[in-house]
């Protein structure tokens, strides 16, 4: 009897392998997904997001977007303003199409000859009848003709806009989407799920997901590379040039809404189109402990002088954008200043660095924290670097600054003013390198106290992070915010309208971690 009970503990209570999400209770249950069985195995992109109402991810899902509102109402007008209507009429996603779907709301994107493209949406249908009343308000006046294609009804209009139940399936959109959706539906064309290169990107999400986005490598190319805006800071965690496939993921946490982003790249594109990420080492990052616990954002990465030196090292044509403006900065210091950074700086900076910002009742400082550090060899190096370094910020004329040392808890401290409220200042000590811009971040440092990894809101937006990054990042939302309205740093209304899209956000971690055969990102966002 003792064994049996033992038995049920572990398949209970522990997430065992094999044993299914339904037994276990620490094991969350999927949404299913019947749309991805019609997508074609070569769409440009598939988007997914689960109406299954008795899901913790719809559940969950639902009350963090009751807390962020705004990035709710973003979010909706975004997907309805992509739903066909050849009509005319606008579609309000909940008034027009929650009432009678269910389970699946999706949208693939389909190639056609010559760069072209077709779309189709694809949901359940829980209500045959109001699905129905919904096609007649979206479709054009004109009436359709009727096809058979496998065991459904295809409705065809005139101008090219066309409609199929298939099962519990609506499908609509431009005819040659929906045609390709019932292909892949019936067995005659692969599906998505058939794609090995779509599968080697999407098996990296977590199952427990309330949404989903895949793009193909030519999807990439179409949809993001070449744009300016949120494609154009996205192409650092994917890697336009080299990736294979895209695949991100929504999950809703109890605390949180967490991002998955996981770009597979093709070994020889990435040979001629280097990662970011992918040449930056693993580390465990620890230098938070070194950092205030009000720190408005941390960005952290491992073996700084290492890393640097070997991509200073690297031959014009390995050498990535990275590497070829390093090695730019490198021959116009040794040029102004005698020092070769290669030879003389980066290899006493050994360890893991952290870029801080922290707040204050004005200007907000950076910081530059950098462990395993050789000290004297970094003084003497910078020591000869302070010329080229006021010159690199633009200070010129007669009244050029200069470095003066000071004392800070007996350590020695070099500071340049460069202007009424921002100096460069920078100091060695406990086998640490700091520069700042203020000598109030060299003293944070030196002086310990509470510490960022000791706040609340780093450790909710961290700790179900990776042990092991290639980088960090971390801001702290609610310091930021109160910041920029405390000071009035920036004055640009869209900045307004940010601070009310994550009113109920507190703080938000990324890790990310580059890989030669993919680049995976995970970003968790606190809710208040």
């Amino acid at each position: 009897m003792t064994g049996v009970l033992l038995l049920y503990i572990v398949i209970k209570f522990i997430p065992v392998p094999g044993v299914p999400c339904g037994i276990s209770a620490v094991k969350e249950c999927a949404p299913g997904d019947d749309a991805v069985a019609l997508v074609p195995a070569d769409a440009l992109l598939y988007a997914h997001v689960t109406l299954e109402e008795d899901s913790a991810q719809f559940e969950r899902a639902n009350d963090a977007f009751d807390e962020l509102g705004e990035l709710e109402r973003l979010v909706v007008g975004s997907a309805a303003a992509a739903v066909p209507a050849p009509s005319g009429v606008p579609v309000d996603l909940r008034a027009d199409v929650l009432p009678w779907a269910e389970d699946d709301l999706a949208i693939t994107s389909v190639p056609l000859p010559k760069d072209a493209a077709a779309t189709a949406v694809i949901a359940g249908v829980a209500d045959r009848a109001r699905a129905d009343e919904f096609l007649t308000k979206i479709a054009p006046p004109a009436p359709p003709s009727e096809a058979k294609q496998g065991e459904a009804t295809l409705l065809v209009y005139p101008d090219g806009f066309a409609a199929a139940f298939d099962g519990d399936e609506l499908v609509f959109g431009d005819e040659a989407a929906v045609r390709r959706s019932l292909d892949a539906a019936a067995g005659t064309i692969d599906a998505l799920d058939d794609s090995d290169v779509a599968q080697a990107a999407r098996d990296e999400l977590p199952e427990a997901r309330f949404a989903e986005v895949y793009l193909s490598r030519d999807g990439v190319q179409r949809l993001l590379a070449g744009r300016a805006g949120p494609a154009a800071q996205l192409e650092t965690f994917v890697d336009y040039g080299a990736t294979s496939g895209l695949a991100a993921a929504a999950v809703a946490r109890e605390d949180g809404v967490e991002v998955d982003l996981v770009s597979t790249l093709d070994p020889k594109l990435a040979e001629t189109s280097p990662s970011f990420f992918s040449e930056l080492p693993s580390f465990e990052p620890d230098l938070a402990g070194e950092i205030g616990e009000r720190a408005i954002g941390y960005v952290g990465i491992g073996k700084l002088g290492p890393t640097l030196t070997e991509l200073l090292a690297r031959p014009g044509a390995e050498a990535g954008d990275l590497a070829r403006s390093l090695q730019g900065l490198a021959s116009r210091l040794e040029r102004e200043a005698s020092v070769n950074p290669l030879r003389d700086l980066l290899p006493a900076l050994g360890g893991q660095a952290a870029l801080v910002a922290e707040p204050t009742d004005g200007i907000p400082f950076a910081s530059l924290v950098v462990d395993g550090v050789d000290e004297d060899a970094a003084s003497e190096a910078l020591a000869r670097l302070q010329g080229p370094l006021l010159r690199s910020v633009g200070i010129t004329g007669k009244q050029v600054p200069r470095f003066e040392e000071t004392e800070v808890d007996g350590v020695t401290v070099s500071t340049a003013q460069l202007g009424p409220t921002v100096a460069l200042s920078y100091a060695t000590f406990d086998g640490m390198l700091v520069i700042s811009t203020s000598p109030a971040g060299i003293e944070r440092v030196r002086s310990g106290g509470e510490s960022l990894a000791d706040a609340s809101s780093y450790e909710a937006a961290t700790d179900s992070l990776p042990d092991e990054v290639s980088a960090l990042v971390f801001l702290n939302l609610d310091e930021l915010f109160a910041q920029v309205t405390r000071t009035g740093l920036v004055e640009d209304p869209s900045f307004a309208d940010l601070t009310v899209l994550f009113d109920n956000a507190a703080s938000m971690g990324i890790a990310v971690q580059g890989e030669d055969e993919s680049i995976r990102s995970e970003l968790f966002l606190t809710v208040d």
